[in-house]
């Protein structure tokens, strides 16, 4: 058992300390992406109103999301992501 004790404390000398939140290797922050590649630019204007007055002119390849809506982590380039409060108002637009 003696034998054993001085191998864990090398071990242990040797373990990973996990990251800490201000650590600078943690991934970077995505780049924004123009809102002209997924058809976003003309509902720019849109944010702060209420979705429904521009639902049925959104792009084909748009979807509409809720606080607690569940969404694919697919990222598609060419898709306009409409993000909405509780009330349905409009609080960002994104492509992806």
């Amino acid at each position: 058992m003696r034998r054993f004790i001085p191998v864990l404390i090398l071990l242990t000398a040797c373990a990973e300390t996990p990251p800490t939140p201000d650590d600078t290797r943690l991934a970077p922050e995505a780049a924004p992406v123009d809102l002209a590649v997924c058809l976003g630019d003309p509902f720019a204007d849109s944010i702060g109103q209420p979705v429904s007055a521009i639902q049925a002119a959104l792009p084909e390849r748009s979807r509409v999301l809720g606080p607690d809506d569940i969404a694919t982590q697919d990222y598609r380039i060419d898709r306009l992501n409409v993000y909405v409060d509780d009330a349905g108002i409009i609080q960002r637009l994104t492509c992806g």
